[in-house]
């Protein structure tokens, strides 16, 4: 019986000790591919320098896998390729030290926003908007190739000259943006269409 409940308990600690070794390792491969992940997604901002307010979300990366074709020709992936669950909200990883705060909003505030633009429209008058939304970088077995998908939404509103009604229309395209890491730095090597849509 000694012994039985010797055994039980040995097992018991070599399950506790490998489940927190994995968990160790799971927290340090998040904040490594955190820290790879705002490298790359700082240099898609540095490409964006005109933006205004309000024109990223913040609270959530887009779910859009890598298509097939983009993930077997740059990652060696067979099939479409997602990442797991990020380990930080896009404000948080694209903006760690608040420097551009207010670039970024939620959903909610986009469309509040919008809605007060809209409702300010006089007759005949028109505005225009691009709002970007960005998936997660996935990287590749080695770590050393990564892809964000970029969304631009170009929306416009005008009021119709009688003022009786505002009418929009617009286009989302995607890119997918395929970069590499040749030493310590990450390089943009490629950009592949993804999708197009009008509305």
């Amino acid at each position: 019986m000694t012994t039985l409940i010797l055994s039980v308990l040995c097992a018991g600690i070599v399950a506790l000790i490998a489940s927190t070794s994995a968990g160790f390792a799971q927290a340090v491969n998040d904040r490594a591919r955190l820290a790879e992940a705002r490298v790359v997604i700082a240099i898609e901002l540095v490409a964006e320098k005109k933006l205004g307010p309000c024109q990223i979300d913040g609270e959530a990366w887009m779910a859009y896998p890598v298509p097939a074709d983009i993930a077997r020709k740059y990652l060696g992936a067979h099939g479409r390729v997602t990442t797991g669950p990020p380990p930080a909200s896009p404000r948080a990883t694209l903006d760690p030290g608040g420097a551009r705060a207010e670039i970024f909003c939620s959903n909610a505030e986009n469309r509040a926003r919008r809605d007060a633009a809209n409702a300010a429209l006089q007759p005949g008058e028109r505005i225009s908007r691009v709002t970007l939304g960005y998936t997660f970088p996935v990287f590749d077995a080695a770590g050393r190739t990564a892809i964000v998908i970029v969304e631009h939404d170009v929306g416009t509103w005008r009021r119709d000259d009688d003022g009786s009604r505002v009418r929009s229309s617009g286009e989302t395209f995607g890119v997918a943006h395929i970069y590499r890491k040749r030493g310590k730095r990450w390089k943009l090597i490629a950009t592949e269409e993804v999708y197009s849509a009008l509305y």
